[in-house]
């Protein structure tokens, strides 16, 4: 909690006190049937403390729950739609990192730690947190306080929205289709409704009440970076070279998938802006550690 909530805190804890004071004194110099009068004050001040209180009970459980957080392991949240290539890119931005312990998964999120090597022989602890649930309204309630912080008071250091242009297809036993499948499924059909349709998947699942929602419960002073991540460039890249995509509007390829995300990163740019948050885009193809480095330097340094 700020400063300035716990101020309030601290005179409400001594204008509480001199009231009960004066009452209690009040009591013993005015009132003669003391046995009564002194169980109702009791009752009456008993209510009113547990209402003042309960502000700073909350600020104090916090404090302690913050107590036992490692203050120094750098803490990222990725958070984007099924299929959209997180786990990719974590592996693959990571790959020259050594890994500090076996990935943690649970119902709603899997968990990576790596060393990344600084210079001079130093290495930095690093810390994902995946968010792998399919309802996004809900990662606030499944946020571990053991590794976001407790609310009113985390500790996250970055967010990196990952999302794509191309849809994670399987095939009839339910595995994921290999790259040249997917691209033949592409080029079968009209190309510019799948990337639409895609893309307002995206929309949907990274919607502006969400991303209120996310940005203010994760908030605070150590939160520094906030990133969006375009993927699957490639697939876009080899769609353009075989000429069935037209871009001749836009520069290039990257130019053409952010105009597709012009109203996410237009709300993200927004939410940061009020928050005094630095915001970055890549677009990249997360199977490419050349792609990757970029992304992770920029994380590392706190979006500067």
């Amino acid at each position: 909690m700020s400063r300035k909530v716990s101020r309030k805190g601290i005179v409400a804890i001594i204008i509480y006190l001199i009231a009960f004071i004066s009452v209690i004194c009040g009591i013993f110099y005015y009132i003669p049937d003391r046995q009564a009068a002194i169980p109702v004050a009791l009752f009456v001040f008993s209510g009113v403390g547990i209402w003042l209180f309960t502000p700073i009970r909350e600020d104090l459980e916090n404090f302690v729950k913050n107590l036992f957080i490692k203050k120094s392991i750098y803490r990222i949240c990725t958070f984007g739609r099924a299929g959209s290539g997180k786990t990719t890119f974590i592996t693959t931005a990571f790959t020259f990192c050594d890994t500090a312990k076996p990935i943690i998964s649970t119902e709603n999120f899997d968990y990576y730690n790596y060393k990344v090597p600084l210079e001079l022989r130093n290495y930095m602890d690093v810390e994902i947190a995946d968010y792998r649930g399919q309802k996004p309204g809900q990662i606030i309630n499944h946020a571990d306080p053991g590794f976001f912080g407790a609310e009113g008071s985390r500790v996250l250091n970055a967010i990196v929205f990952i999302v794509d242009l191309i849809p994670r297809k399987n095939d009839e036993h339910g595995n994921p289709l290999n790259d040249e499948a997917l691209f033949n499924w592409l080029i079968d059909g009209d190309i510019i409704d799948k990337i639409k349709e895609r893309v307002y998947e995206q929309e949907s699942y990274i919607g502006d009440a969400i991303l209120e929602i996310l940005i203010d419960s994760l908030h605070s002073k150590n939160l520094k970076s906030v990133i969006l991540v375009i993927n699957k460039l490639d697939l876009i890249d080899k769609l353009i070279d075989n000429g069935h995509l037209d871009i001749s509007n836009f520069n290039d390829s990257k130019k053409y998938a952010e105009h597709h995300f012009k109203r996410m990163i237009n709300n993200i740019s927004r939410a940061c802006g009020e928050n005094n948050i630095k915001f970055s885009i890549f677009t990249i193809c997360g199977k490419k550690t050349d792609d990757t480095k970029p992304v992770i330097n920029c994380l590392l340094r706190g979006g500067n």
